[in-house]
């Protein structure tokens, strides 16, 4: 999936003006549990950013995840808590709950548009109901798999089950015995494809 730069703007587009193309995005400190009400100054001021989020749904009174959305109420959560991302062009003033740019040593940190890219699709595909997400592979029962992550990497298996959840049962022939083990669709990958490097 291809992505603009358009994208990611916020303060430019509100203006009606035709922002510059970025060559990299910086990264700016907040203070976490404000990146919000920094985004509401930047709307204010007229500043382009972006900060990735991942909505979920909370059980009212009980605040366990909610089995479908209309049973609870939705929550907005950062993936990177306490970090803005803001475009090269773009000068930001002091703002309260404002750190300042992220420095890695003397360095000023920065992400080229490509990773800005994604890390909007990691948002896409976190914010899209398990039930509608497109397997990698288009995986299905009883294909060969290769474990990617976790205790039992690099070991290969059979798909046995995969529900509408994201969950799945892969057998695995360890230990002169089958093993029956539940994982989610991030650590497995179909034989066919090539290793993750």
């Amino acid at each position: 999936m291809q992505h603009k730069i358009a994208d990611f703007r916020n303060g430019a587009a509100a203006r009606g003006l035709a922002a510059p193309e970025a060559k990299h995005w910086h990264l700016l400190d907040v203070y976490p549990g404000r990146e919000q009400k920094v985004m509401r100054w930047f709307r204010y001021y007229g500043i382009d950013g972006w900060y990735p989020i991942e909505i979920s749904y909370v059980r009212r009174g009980i605040g366990g995840p909610a089995r479908k959305p209309h049973l609870g109420r939705r929550v907005f959560r950062p993936l990177v808590p306490g970090l803005i991302f803001v475009p090269d062009y773009e000068r930001v003033p002091a703002l309260p709950d404002v750190d300042g740019f992220h420095h890695v040593g003397d360095c000023l940190a920065r992400m080229s548009v490509e990773d800005m890219a994604r890390l909007r699709d990691i948002e896409a595909y976190l914010n899209t109901p398990r039930s509608e997400r497109r397997h990698r592979g288009k995986l299905s029962v009883g294909e060969l798999v290769r474990v990617v992550d976790g205790p039992f990497f690099d070991f290969v298996g059979r798909l046995e089950r995969l529900d509408s959840r994201g969950r799945l049962t892969v057998l695995i022939d360890a230990f002169k015995r089958s093993v029956s083990l539940q994982m989610d669709e991030m650590q497995i990958e179909p034989i066919g494809s090539t290793p993750r490097g």
